[in-house]
């Protein structure tokens, strides 16, 4: 089995107010023609819209459950595209964390892949920026997502 494990956190942020609709504050996002992926800690550290902060409503982000479905479903795409294509090049890491930043829209704002090589990271961080997540009510959330290669 090719997935053996799994590690999810949400990184913490002031969310104050109610966005409906999980807009970035004029960033550009990933997928967009305005944008690349960007690393992980560079999308985290963007502003983003909160909305009216007087209101009183929880910002609902996506459960661990919803994080994995979607990346579970990429899963095999990043193994025989990215990870059996480096194997016949030279040494690939045993397990690769994936960090990312995903916009209330489900958008893909950043990502860090590690470690590997910058080709690995390049191929898997490709497949992740095309990923949809689900939409939810906050503006954004963080995910690790880890994988075992052997």
């Amino acid at each position: 089995m090719r997935f053996i494990s799994f590690v999810f956190g949400c990184t913490a942020f002031a969310v104050l107010g109610c966005n409906s609709g999980g807009q970035s504050a004029g960033q550009p996002t990933v997928g967009s023609a305005q944008a690349s992926l960007i690393s992980y800690n560079e999308a985290m550290q963007r502003p983003v819209a909160i909305g009216d902060a007087t209101k009183k409503c929880r910002e609902k982000q996506l459960s661990s459950d919803e994080v994995v479905a979607e990346l579970d479903g990429h899963l095999d795409q990043m193994y025989r595209k990215c990870v059996v294509s480096e194997a016949r090049r030279g040494a690939v890491p045993g397990t690769v964390t994936i960090d990312i930043a995903i916009l209330g829209d489900g958008s893909v704002q950043g990502a860090t892949v590690s470690p590997g090589s910058k080709r690995l990271q390049s191929c898997i961080g490709d497949i992740v920026e095309s990923i949809r997540f689900p939409k939810f009510a906050a503006p954004r959330m963080g995910a690790r997502y880890q994988f075992h290669t052997s």
